[in-house]
């Protein structure tokens, strides 16, 4: 069998019980067998401060920044707070896609999907958070577009996703992230 695919997941979501949490937890038991997601708390980074750059990146930046590099792609799972994205996901690639140490997400593959409450799932996020990533010089799939509505409906308390086709998308926004990064070049 040829390299595994080391993929690095994110949620935009610090809550434990989130609904893009446990859609990245589904995702991760959903990779083929050829695909790793490895997934990465944003919790310990701090907010972007340019004076905290100085001296070289704070140790849980250089950390996050590290795993980016060891990945072959980010799937970054995103919420939407009044039509954006979360400030955390955007601080985070505030400090990935700073110019000042390193900017770690030029050239990096990156997709996104998420989850939300509401009856356009996170369209608005998803728009604003390519955007953020592609002015950083990511590489971003523009499709398939997986916007996950009525999350609260097919997602049960325990954080299993109950609606097969919700689960059947997740995989195959995977499996096309996964073969969209053997046509680009890091």
């Amino acid at each position: 069998m040829a390299n595994k695919r080391n993929i690095l997941g994110i949620s935009g979501s610090l809550r434990r019980d989130s609904f893009n949490r446990h859609v990245l937890a589904a995702a991760t038991e959903l990779t083929e067998a050829d695909v790793a997601l490895n997934t990465y708390d944003l919790a310990a980074i701090p907010l972007f401060n340019g004076d905290l750059e100085e001296g070289g990146d704070p140790a849980s930046v250089a950390e996050f920044k590290r795993a980016i590099l060891d990945s072959d792609g980010i799937f970054i799972v995103t919420p939407e707070y009044h039509h954006g994205m979360p400030g955390v996901l955007k601080n985070a690639i505030d400090w990935a896609g700073s110019d000042a140490n390193h900017n770690v997400l030029k050239g990096m593959p990156a997709a996104t999907i998420g989850a939300s409450p509401t009856m356009f799932g996170t369209a608005f996020s998803q728009q604003q958070l390519k955007q953020s990533l592609v002015a950083a010089g990511a590489s971003v799939m523009q499709q398939p577009s997986v916007f996950i509505a009525h999350a609260n409906k097919k997602i049960d308390e325990n954080g299993a996703i109950t609606h097969e086709d919700t689960k059947a998308m997740i995989a195959s926004s995977l499996r096309a992230f996964s073969e969209w990064i053997d046509h680009k070049e890091k």
